[in-house]
Parts: structure tokens; C-alpha cells; sequence
């Protein structure tokens, strides 16, 4: 019982993710969520189902956008990863504009993807720029992760200067670049999952193991 009531008010500090966490977690899966829904409408439209596509995208670049702009309010001393994570946010909203116009107004059609060109040229930039950074600080899963995304997102920009050019292949590298950024988003967010759940499992080991070694006198007492 003894044991119990010393483990007991410590339950809430073990367990408690800080303010931090919170936005690295919540950051990461919006930004996989919004990956993800990218990627599949940039399957869709390579299946030749265009009818709800540049909506989707919308939503997906959206989200993107939001868990990149999260990311960014994390304080981080290094300013290559702040810097990063808002190109990178910067970009996705672009993107997400560009979608949404494109939905609404496809007559501007040209317009729209210039814009969307920019908007993934920003992510490419933002997502390469944190890699580096990440890179430098010995985070190299994470960095793998952001490497994909600005590989990804550049691949969609060369993909919409293809389109313009009404070129076969446009389709295609949108395709694969918003693939690659689902994949590499969908990593990030693993890591930084695992990252909290590791730091919990230290805290409760530490607890645990503080606790064993103070009942220890105790029992010696007894006898």
C-alpha cells in the first residue's frame, strides 16, 4: 500500500506531455493527415477522377499548412528550422489557395498554376531548409522525413511547369512528388510519436525505480 500512495500523486507529472509536445505531435499527424489527402487526390487526377481532386487538395494543403505553421511556433534555438517550418507552411498555404481557385474559377486555370508552382517551390524550400537543419543537430530520421517532403514538393513544381507546357509527364511527377511528401510527412509524425512515448516510458521507469529503492529501508525496518 505504501508503495502504491507513493507512486500515486506522481502519476500526472509522468504522464503529462508538455506544451512543446503537444505541438510537435498535433503539428506532425496534420501535417501527414493533409499529405496523405494530396497525395491521393494527385492519384485521383492521374486515374482521370478530376471531379472533386482540387478540392481535396485544398483541404489537404490546408493542413499541411497548419501543422507546418505549428511546427513553427515550437521554440527551437536553431533559427534554419524556424525559418523552415514557416517557408514551408508559407508554401503549403499558397498551394491550398491555388487548389481552391482552381476549383472555383478554372478559367484562370494558367494563373492558378503558377501559383501552385510557387506554393510548392516555398514547401521544396522550407522542407529542405529544416532537413539541413535537423541534419546538423544529429536528428536524421527526422531529417530523412523533411528530405522526402522538399523532394516531393519539388518534383510537383517541375510537375506544373510541365503542365503549363501541356507536357505528358506533368501528371505523372505530381504523382510521385505528392507521394514522396505523404511518405515523408507520414515518417515524421512516427518519429515525433515515438520520441514522446519513449520520454514517457523514461519517466515512468525513473518513477518506478525511485520508488523501489525508497521502500527498500522501510522493509529492512519491519524486519
Amino acid at each position: 500500500m505504501q508503495s502504491t500512495n507513493i507512486i500515486r500523486p506522481n502519476i500526472k507529472a509522468v504522464a503529462e506531455v508538455t506544451d512543446e509536445q503537444l505541438k510537435l505531435f498535433t503539428g506532425a499527424w496534420l501535417d501527414a493527415t493533409g499529405s496523405t489527402l494530396s497525395a491521393s487526390a494527385a492519384a485521383g487526377n492521374l486515374a482521370g477522377l478530376n471531379e472533386i481532386n482540387n478540392k481535396l487538395t485544398a483541404v489537404g494543403e490546408g493542413l499541411q499548412a497548419a501543422g507546418a505553421l505549428i511546427i513553427g511556433t515550437v521554440s527551437a534555438d536553431d533559427p534554419l528550422d524556424f525559418a523552415g517550418n514557416w517557408i514551408d507552411g508559407a508554401g503549403a498555404a499558397t498551394s491550398s489557395l491555388a487548389a481552391y481557385l482552381q476549383y472555383i474559377d478554372e478559367e484562370n486555370g494558367a494563373d492558378n498554376i503558377r501559383l501552385d508552382i510557387l506554393g510548392d517551390s516555398l514547401q521544396s524550400m522550407g522542407a529542405s531548409i529544416s532537413a539541413l537543419s535537423d541534419y546538423s543537430t544529429g536528428e536524421t530520421g527526422i531529417a530523412a522525413g523533411n528530405a522526402l517532403q522538399g523532394l516531393g514538393a519539388g518534383l510537383e513544381a517541375i510537375g506544373g511547369t510541365y503542365e503549363l507546357r501541356e507536357k505528358e509527364e506533368a501528371q505523372l511527377l505530381n504523382t510521385v512528388g505528392a507521394a514522396l511528401q505523404a511518405i515523408g510527412a507520414t515518417l515524421n509524425a512516427i518519429l515525433v510519436t515515438r520520441d514522446i512515448l519513449l520520454e514517457v516510458n523514461c519517466r515512468w521507469r525513473s518513477v518506478l525505480y525511485k520508488n523501489k529503492k525508497d521502500s527498500q529501508p522501510k522493509l529492512v525496518e519491519r524486519l
